[in-house]
């Protein structure tokens, strides 16, 4: 199945919820949802968020766990051309406080674990004129389910142009604040259609969607499941019990874990009595990973693995490795394998000159893929893209 081409983020939604519309779009807990109920819902969102006077490019914060209301957030967000920030809620309470205020968001959705935290920081957040809680249940807030559901559910019909920020997430940085990453309509368009063709999506397909939507890698790939329509099974955090319970009840086709969690999984004592053979492809990346472990990965699970490489700044993958060259015999193991369609591949010395294979430098990279900038750091944004070239930081070589 081809996408469409040359489209913003938001009009590749419009032609999935055409095309599909009384599929399953996902399934959380016991709710399921079909693409015409998403799009409704996600209308409803829009048209809250104007009603709260939230204009085009204003910032909307969601912190919480990974849920179905999450992505009807940043679908509404899309049909609004407001900007969700995605709120790591691993970090410290004063960090979520620099994020919320750096980032300047209005409204705030937030998780029940985390409503203690922003009762005790809401006090140093002079831009949020809205909390929702997602999870209901709390004196102050109004529940989700309540202010979406006294929305409107008509499409806003506001439109975005390519260059619109769509996603802003937070750098973990080495040193100081994180940073926010503006990602775009055209990054999105350039990420999916880097993968069209490549990794097999099949529309009415079961894929699992486990990693949290604050990390480039959760949200791609729940966007990517419900571009190609797929069935998206959510679920909140990572239990590898869970995952391997799921993969075999709901049939599994495809999922995106980090290292970390292919290892949980095959260490597992589950793992050895699961039934893998819905299971066709697992995409993995975002840290490196041991040969043993993907060895011992291709044996248990017997599924296609393709390995990405990429940062937030670039939208997450860059480069792939394919199936065949997962094979051992092929000495492939510790590469993160080719650049991507439309995506340019250097390694440079600290001069600037392009290196030998086989020589150390560092990463840089070249493709509608790489962000807008850092939000509200003109230098950084500066430092990091020269000449449309984006410089990851990372060493590495051909």
């Amino acid at each position: 199945m081809k996408i469409p081409e040359n489209k913003t983020l938001q009009e590749l939604f419009e032609w999935r919820f055409s095309r599909t519309p009384d599929s399953v779009a996902h399934k959380f807990l016991d709710r399921e949802t079909t693409y015409k109920e998403l799009n409704n819902y996600s209308n409803q969102v829009a048209n809250g968020l104007i009603e709260l006077g939230c204009k085009p490019d204003t910032r909307i914060a969601y912190y919480g766990k990974n849920s179905d209301f999450f992505f009807e957030v940043l679908i509404g967000t899309l049909k609004s051309n407001t900007v969700t920030v995605g709120v790591n809620w691993r970090l410290a309470p004063p960090e979520v406080s620099y994020v919320l205020n750096d980032s300047e968001s209005e409204v705030l959705f937030v998780g029940a674990d985390f409503y203690p935290v922003i009762d005790q920081i809401l006090e140093d957040l002079p831009k949020i004129k809205k909390v929702v809680a997602i999870d209901g249940d709390h004196e102050n807030y109004q529940d989700y389910i309540s202010w979406r559901n006294s929305q409107n559910s008509a499409n806003p019909e506001i439109k975005s142009s390519p260059n619109d920020d769509i996603l802003q997430l937070y750098t973990s940085g080495t040193t100081g604040h994180p940073k926010g990453v503006q990602l775009t309509n055209e990054n999105f368009a350039a990420a999916n259609e880097s993968i069209d063709g490549i990794v097999p999506f099949e529309e009415g397909s079961t894929n699992l969607v486990c990693m949290p939507g604050y990390h480039v890698a959760g949200t791609n790939w729940g966007i990517w499941g419900y571009i190609f329509g797929c069935r998206n099974i959510i679920i909140a955090d990572i239990d590898p019990g869970l995952i391997l319970q799921l993969i075999e009840d709901e049939k599994i086709k495809s999922s995106l874990f980090v290292p970390a969690v292919i290892l949980f999984l095959i260490s597992h004592p589950d793992s050895i009595t699961t039934d893998f053979s819905s299971l066709e492809f697992v995409v993995y990346g975002a840290s490196p990973i041991a040969e043993s472990t993907i060895v011992k990965a291709r044996e248990i699970m017997k599924c296609d693995l393709y390995q990405v490489y990429g940062l937030t700044e670039t939208t997450g993958a860059i480069t792939m490795m394919m199936p065949d060259d997962h094979n051992p015999e092929r000495g492939k193991l510790r590469s993160c394998g080719k650049a991507l369609k439309g995506v340019e591949l250097k390694v440079i010395d600290d001069d600037g000159n392009d290196l030998e294979t086989g020589e150390i430098g560092e990463v840089i990279s070249k493709s509608k893929l790489n962000m807008k900038g850092y939000w509200n750091k003109p230098d950084a944004t500066k430092e990091s893209i020269v000449d449309g070239w984006f410089y990851s930081g990372d060493a590495g070589f051909f």
